[in-house]
């Protein structure tokens, strides 16, 4: 299905955090320049650093662009109203406003923009919040055929019309089965995640398996890979920032304090071959599985929904820091792959974002008034808890009671 050439169809991406941003430039990459493309960051407090700005856009279509537009979710109106698609690459509140917006400005009896969502990475398994946020949308993005099933399921429970892909992460580029990468290991890289494992002392317990492990193997090189260091935005608050809790041990005698080294940047400057990657529930290990890199998925703090590693149940990739320590090489299973991020798409996204594109332009999406006043109520519950005081608002609660 072709949209004639001199009208290509427009999608308008809109971000907010570093893992979302370089989800967004990297699927409006894989869309070709056959689509006019924009990506634009919302103003929040999310907003990537110049660095994390730069590792997104790298290797993409922005990487020589002018720098990507920051702006204000009141002032989307313009931008919203000429696209034929809009990518709601954000954190869940973000996309329900964008959408809102773009909703209440259908004229007419058909909306003429089509509303899209996706998590930027590991999204198994589905949760009701992060659909109620998206429940606007008329595509949902997975990344594998097992998120495909339980979202589309949990879609179905909630009486949803609201439709599931199975696509691929965008910035995964093997075909088939990943070749193995053969090399020995020589570098170990931990993928740090904001939110994962929770307590301090978890954390403590992985800076000091990493520092036994380059003890134990001299010639080896451990990086903690940061999606920020302390202090600076990512996509989820960081308790306990690890570069924080290193100082802190190597202040207290616990580490040497050079057996680790911190890094930011891209994930492919550090997934070298020869690297081992060492995880809890980072997409990462699917950008080291990509690369034919062995990997660990470390279950010492649990398997389970909360953590998010319970899609690697079946992987070949479950293990432990001793496995870490012990530099065990641990392979994906071929059929958990099959199932999981590295299966053949039925339909590329492409595809069915031109789809959309089409039915936007002939007004024939429809929007459900029982999710648009659900978005409206969300929306001022918001900014009444935003910016009005304790009190006032305690009362208005009191009221609705």
């Amino acid at each position: 299905m072709k949209i004639p050439p001199d009208a290509p169809p427009r999608i308008l991406a809109v971000a907010d955090s570093d893992s979302y941003f370089k989800f967004a430039c990297a699927t409006l990459d894989g869309l070709g320049p056959g689509w006019d493309r924009t990506v634009v960051l919302a103003r929040t407090p999310l907003l990537p650093t110049a660095e994390q700005r730069v590792g997104a856009v790298t290797g993409t279509f922005l990487q020589d662009a002018a720098p990507t537009a920051v702006v204000p979710l009141h002032r989307l109106g313009p931008l919203l109203d000429s696209a034929d698609v809009v990518l709601g690459a954000a954190t869940g509140p973000v996309v329900q406003e964008v959408f809102r917006r773009a909703a209440s400005r259908q004229r007419g009896t058909g909306r003429s923009t089509a509303l899209v969502s996706a998590l930027p990475g590991v999204a198994y398994p589905a949760t009701a919040k992060a659909m109620g946020f998206r429940s606007l949308g008329d595509l949902f993005l997975t990344h594998g055929r097992a998120e495909a099933r339980d979202f589309g399921g949990l879609l179905a429970r909630l009486g949803s019309d609201q439709s599931v892909l199975a696509t691929r992460l965008p910035f995964l580029v093997s075909t088939g089965e990943p070749a193995k990468d053969t090399t020995p290991v020589h570098s170990v890289v931990f993928a740090a995640q904001a939110k994962f494992p929770i307590h301090r002392h978890e954390r403590e317990q992985v800076l000091r398996a990493l520092a036994r492990t380059q003890r134990a193997n001299p010639g080896v090189e451990v990086i903690v890979k940061l999606r920020a260091r302390d202090g600076e935005p990512q996509t989820h608050h960081e308790r306990h920032p690890y570069d924080r809790l290193w100082a802190e041990l190597s202040a207290g005698g616990a580490v040497a304090g050079d057996e680790v080294r911190f890094a930011t940047g891209t994930m492919a400057s550090v997934l070298r071959p020869g690297t081992l990657l060492v995880t809890v529930s980072s997409t990462a290990v699917l950008e080291a599985i990509d690369r034919g890199l062995p990997a660990v998925v470390l279950t010492d703090f649990g398997l389970d929904r909360d953590l998010y590693n319970l899609v690697f149940e079946g992987s070949g990739l479950i293990g432990s820091l001793q496995d870490v320590e012990e530099l065990t090489v641990l392979r994906p299973d071929a059929a958990w792959l099959a199932e999981h991020y590295f299966h053949h798409p039925d339909t590329v996204a492409a595809e069915a974002l031109e789809r959309l594109a089409r039915r936007a332009r002939a007004g024939t999406l429809a929007t459900c008034p029982e999710a648009l006043a659900g978005a409206r109520r969300m929306a001022l519950h918001h900014r009444l808890r935003t910016s009005l005081p304790g009190p006032a608002l305690q009362l208005i609660r009191a009221l609705r009671q």
